[in-house]
């Protein structure tokens, strides 16, 4: 089944990534955390199921693992939206892990990824 949504992509990162491609669907670009969540990629097509998710990462000239690509840990399942829902927030983790959340209204930062923040903040 194909889904076609509203996908906006928030990394809590602590560097730039690129490339973020859900399935075979590329959903943007991403600043640092919090610079993140503010792009939105009109009318994305994804097929439902699980779904491979990776990225590439950037940084400043220099930085270690440059260019790198990296797999997500998990495979978040993507089944239909319920009704009313149009945005696909992808949430992308510190640990490599990704979530996908429907919303009906622009998504906002996720409940585990600030936990993400507040730990890096506090440690």
């Amino acid at each position: 089944m194909t889904i076609i949504a509203e996908a906006v992509l928030f990394s809590y990162l602590d560097r730039p990534i690129f490339d973020v491609v859900v399935g075979d669907t590329d959903v943007d670009v991403s600043g640092v955390y919090p610079s993140t969540g503010g792009g939105t990629i009109s009318g994305a097509r994804f097929s439902s199921g699980a779904q491979t998710v990776r990225w590439t990462l950037d940084g400043p000239q220099g930085m270690p693992r440059n260019g790198e690509v990296v797999h997500a840990q998990n495979r978040p399942e993507l089944a239909p939206p319920s009704a009313g829902e149009h945005y696909l927030a992808v949430h992308i983790y510190p640990d490599n892990t990704v979530e996908l959340i429907y919303s009906k209204n622009y998504p906002q930062f996720s409940p585990r990824g600030l936990q993400f923040a507040a730990s890096r903040r506090s440690g």
